[in-house]
């Protein structure tokens, strides 16, 4: 159910449809590094995405197949937001995006500080980019599969004591 208006068949144009405002990728950034879910967690960003700005932005990422989202297992009010595969194969495109940060604005994405928890941090120190992107995936796979055996046991433990 694709909600996304191309503009034209160019591929470039295409992606940016799908990817080019100011935030899809932060949000995807924090799903896939940073391990945020909720739409709380969200909020709770340096960048300070604005919470109409946000919730469009989930919804339009869920349209195009980007995310799933479910309800949480125990608040309904609340929702689970996670990457699906192709979500997970924007990863290479982040990496791009590091690689051209830290090569032409190297003073903008320096802290006060070396933090090697920073995204970017690692990437330059991993062994190499291919091994930073399948390293990313199946951290991120592990951490998805984590959350849905959350989901499975809470539901479990609901039935247990509806018997």
């Amino acid at each position: 159910m694709l909600k996304t208006k191309f503009r034209s068949i160019c591929a470039i144009a295409t992606g940016l449809d799908v990817l080019g405002d100011k935030w899809s990728l932060i949000i995807i950034r924090n799903m896939l590094f940073l391990k945020k879910c909720t739409y709380k967690e969200f909020m709770d960003n340096r960048e300070k995405i604005a919470t109409r700005v946000l919730a469009d932005r989930l919804k339009k990422l869920a349209q195009d197949g980007i995310i799933e989202k479910k309800n949480h297992p125990t608040n309904k009010k609340v929702f689970i937001y996670t990457l699906t595969e192709k979500g997970i194969s924007t990863i290479p495109l982040i990496v791009e995006l590091m690689k051209f940060s830290i090569k032409h604005y190297p003073n903008q994405i320096k802290g006060k500080s070396i933090d090697k928890n920073r995204i970017s941090y690692k990437l330059m120190h991993s062994i190499n980019e291919e091994a930073f992107i399948k390293d990313a995936k199946k951290e991120y796979l592990k951490y998805k599969k984590s959350i849905e055996q959350h989901e499975q046991e809470i539901k479990k433990e609901a039935d247990r004591q509806l018997d």
